[in-house]
């Protein structure tokens, strides 16, 4: 068995380096933060890198301080562990560390990856890599401490969007009530990432809301982000990243999406579907990727004509 496999890698080596995609969400946070802590718990010696600012609502974590958005790469790594990136070119500018190892093992969930280890555990029926972090460590006789948990419990809530979406399995309550069993204050997480809104979010959530537009048949939603509403309302990037469940929540919809504008003619697109619409194949149209159900793409060109190839391509799959 694979995991079986990279189990015992972990216990012959010593030197690793650990690293998620660019624009990290709970998953890739909290999954590497889950494996990164196991590690230095059982006295090895790791690096870990996530290239892009980090959100600041996920700073609870335990020894989230030590991850390192800068090339601050050791001369050689026996192991490389690339957790929940479907594909290398997901690593951005920090693609060049798979250059300083010989062993690249890709864990992830997405069906999309491309296999791009020299060991590859691709589990998509897995809820979030935090899931499979915890088989990981479980099947090979790991303790998983409380701060190890915290960052796991994260993973896996951050994926399921608090347990609510369709990935969420019997097997992800059951691990969760295993690491809620370790005594984290799961209810202060819950609070943390749910429940918790600055005013300045409030009032980047106001611009936002105001530039609905409802499609065919009120079955797709679309609202949008410029930058000139972040700089207006005083909002982080990060008080952005769950916009795309305003418009996936409302009542007649099927499809929701977010265009987000981070640059000049350049667009970071969130797509979420309720039962019908397959959005990892509309996100690949534009060389994206993700979930059945929950995708993203960024698309460069002026916003109508973003907007407009987007809208054309999602009614394409009602057809």
């Amino acid at each position: 068995m694979i995991l079986n496999e990279i189990g015992k890698l972990i216990s012959e080596k010593c030197n690793f380096a650990i690293i998620s995609h660019y624009s990290p969400d709970g998953d890739a946070i909290g999954s590497s933060l889950g494996l990164y802590n196991a590690l230095k718990e059982i006295g090895k010696n790791v690096d870990i890198f996530i290239p892009d600012n980090l959100p600041n609502r996920f700073s609870y974590l335990p020894l989230f301080d030590e991850i390192k958005n800068q090339k601050q790469y050791k001369e050689n790594y026996e192991c490389i562990l690339v957790l929940d990136c479907g594909d290398e070119d997901r690593l951005g500018e920090f693609v060049d560390i798979l250059k300083h190892t010989d062993l690249v093992i890709n864990i992830d969930h997405h069906i999309s990856n491309t296999l791009y280890g020299n060991i590859n555990y691709v589990d998509s029926n897995a809820s979030s890599v935090g899931e499979i972090i915890y088989n990981l460590l479980k099947l090979n006789g790991y303790d998983i401490s409380k701060n190890t948990a915290c960052c796991l419990y994260t993973s896996i809530i951050s994926d399921t969007g608090g347990f609510k979406y369709s990935n969420t399995t019997s097997m992800t309550f059951n691990i969760a009530g295993d690491l809620i069993n370790t005594g984290i204050d799961f209810p202060e997480i819950n609070r943390i990432l749910f429940d918790t809104k600055s005013v300045n979010q409030i009032k980047l959530l106001s611009l936002v809301t105001s530039t609905l537009e409802m499609h065919n048949d009120d079955k797709l939603a679309l609202i949008y982000m410029t930058r000139d509403m972040l700089n207006k309302s005083g909002a982080s990037e990060d008080d952005a990243s769950e916009m795309v469940n305003l418009a996936r929540d409302i009542e007649t919809a099927e499809v929701g999406v977010f265009i987000k504008e981070i640059d000049d003619k350049v667009f970071r697109i969130s797509l979420r579907s309720k039962n019908i619409v397959d959005v990892r194949l509309i996100a690949e149209k534009f060389d994206g990727g993700g979930h059945v159900r929950a995708a993203g793409c960024t698309i460069k060109g002026d916003f109508a004509e973003v907007k407009k190839r987007l809208i054309d391509e999602i009614l394409s799959q009602w057809k």
